[in-house]
């Protein structure tokens, strides 16, 4: 699983550069797989994670969580997080750290934005 912060470390990773510090992504020439994280602030802000088959969704204004095992029901129509309270626990609390360490990122920047 990639995103587009992966894709800059990529690059500098093909031509033998390290990318700076402060970045989030990471070179997909790595090998191993990790966690796709993401959110939507569509009517409800929601934020969700990806992990092999399994999504989670969850909305942060109703503390609801659904999950998805997306290599049998890719179409999202069972929700599993009744039979999976445990899974849906371990990804709803990593989601929350996600996002607010995502948050706290965004307040660092706005109040010292890295020089260009």
């Amino acid at each position: 699983v990639w995103s587009l912060v992966d894709v800059d470390p990529t690059i500098l990773d093909l031509v033998g550069a390290a990318p700076p510090a402060r970045w989030q992504g990471r070179s997909l020439l790595g090998g191993s797989p990790r966690v796709a994280r993401f959110f939507t602030d569509h009517t409800l802000y929601q934020i969700g994670l990806r992990d092999g088959p399994w999504k989670l969704i969850h909305e942060v204004e109703t503390g609801r969580s659904r999950l998805f095992a997306l290599d049998r029901d890719p179409l999202e129509r069972e929700n599993l997080a009744d039979a999976e309270p445990a899974r849906v626990a371990r990804y709803r609390d990593h989601v929350v750290a996600w996002a607010a360490g995502q948050q706290a990122t965004i307040a660092r920047y706005r109040e010292s934005p890295p020089a260009p």
